[in-house]
């Protein structure tokens, strides 16, 4: 209760406080130290402030006028003490709606590959150790190893300690206390370094971008070449045979490019579930409407030359004049308009993934005898939404990647437009 609870110091401003508990200490029981106290200190921070928050870096002890504290907690051991106050939720414990909270980072990284102490390592295994590495010297007097410190690039730091001996059949067995330099005694030359971080998981991000990379690729691959085959073909006819067949065909096309895609994907969802062929359907729907409308636009614009009207006056027939005089000289715009189709579809499929939707970790599928995982770059960017306060290089990663798609293809199609139309050569 409140009765359990002295008031110590009332905290103005922000920032680190210092107060001498055993000053407050003495004024409740003159004459007593902490040492006669036969329970803990508690702290509880109380406010009156409608909302307030308390970061409890860390706790120091200090017993006198000394530069180091007797006692000193941070970090994880200071995330594993009770926080008191009046009311307790499940979460946090809380008082006059105040949350109170207790921040730290924890270095697991450096805790696993870092030093690390080990004791009762067997003698045979710690000299087998240090003699099979020869950054390894040992003392020339090992009964003096005790306290010795190895060179740089050894996996033994230093021997802290060695048990008495203990005689088994007429031999002497005892074991050491050493500090290990953990990433080499695994085998790694130094800490390895990861280009892109790692994941919360500890996965390599920059790997994980290069395996999402290619799962996106090949799906805007896939779904590029079929809207670019649907697109061309049918903006072909569209634009060439023109009046009802057009008409008929441009309604058509404006009533599938106004089907909300939202409704489309909540359909393919429920049809045939989270899968791969489900994304490829709701990104070919009216993925080939804009290769359509510009495949009709460079057909109406060349269909009516005189070398075309001359064509067909010697008899040619309508595939020779689509194929043979009208396609190839419209083909350099159609190719920078479908080259942009794949950067465009992997857009849209980082954003069905990033939603949730489509594709996602644990799922797998082949494609043309690929074994492909379920993440993208969508995906990857789906995870790191959730850090992209604290950890932003979750996102920042695959968003650089897929900004440098775009421009890569944006390019690609402008050098492919050149190549088969010169005249185009410098406009954009």
């Amino acid at each position: 209760g409140d009765e359990d609870f002295t008031e110590f110091i009332t905290f103005d401003e922000e920032g680190p406080n210092r107060f001498n508990v055993f000053d407050k200490l003495d004024e409740i029981d003159p004459g007593n130290g902490i040492n006669d106290f036969d329970s803990h200190i508690k702290l509880r921070v109380d406010s009156e402030l409608a909302r307030s928050n308390v970061y409890l870096e860390s706790v120091s002890l200090y017993h006198g006028d000394v530069e180091e504290p007797e006692y000193f907690v941070s970090g994880f051991d200071l995330a594993q003490y009770d926080l008191y106050s009046s009311v307790q939720s499940l979460r946090y414990r809380r008082a006059n709606a105040e949350q109170t909270e207790a921040s730290f980072r924890y270095d697991v990284y450096s805790l696993a590959l870092g030093e690390q102490e080990r004791s009762a390592y067997s003698a045979q295994d710690f000299y087998a150790l240090v003699e099979q590495n020869p950054n390894c010297t040992l003392p020339e007097d090992r009964a003096d190893i005790v306290g010795h410190e190895f060179e740089s690039g050894c996996p033994v730091i230093r021997v802290i300690s060695r048990s008495e001996g203990m005689i088994i059949d007429g031999q002497e067995y005892y074991t050491y206390r050493l500090v290990l330099d953990y990433a080499r005694y695994m085998g790694y030359d130094d800490i390895p370094y990861f280009f892109f971080g790692t994941t919360n998981s500890g996965h390599d991000l920059f790997a994980l971008s290069w395996l999402a990379l290619r799962t996106s690729l090949l799906v805007g691959v896939i779904v590029g070449l079929i809207n670019i085959s649907i697109g061309v073909v049918y903006g072909a006819i569209s634009g060439y045979y023109g009046g009802k067949v057009d008409i008929g065909m441009e309604r058509f096309t404006e009533v599938i490019s106004r089907i909300p895609w939202l409704l489309t994907l909540a359909i393919a969802q429920a049809w045939l579930g989270p899968s791969l062929w489900s994304l490829v359907i709701v990104l070919t729907l009216s993925g080939w409407v804009s290769v359509s409308s510009t495949t009709r636009t460079q057909f109406y614009r060349y269909k009516g030359r005189e070398y075309v009207l001359a064509s067909r006056t010697l008899g040619a027939k309508d595939s020779r004049l689509i194929f043979r005089h009208i396609f190839p000289n419209g083909i350099g715009t159609i190719i920078t308009t479908s080259i942009l189709m794949i950067p465009t579809v992997i857009f849209a499929e980082s954003t069905i993934s990033f939603l949730g939707f489509g594709i996602g970790h644990g799922m797998t599928f082949n494609v043309l005898g690929i074994e492909l995982s379920g993440v993208s770059i969508g995906v990857l960017l789906s995870d790191g939404r959730s850090e992209l306060t604290r950890n932003p290089h979750l996102t920042l990663a695959p968003a650089f990647i897929i900004s440098v798609l775009m421009i890569t293809f944006n390019m690609f199609g402008n050098a492919l437009r050149d190549a088969f139309n010169p005249t185009l050569r410098g406009s954009e």
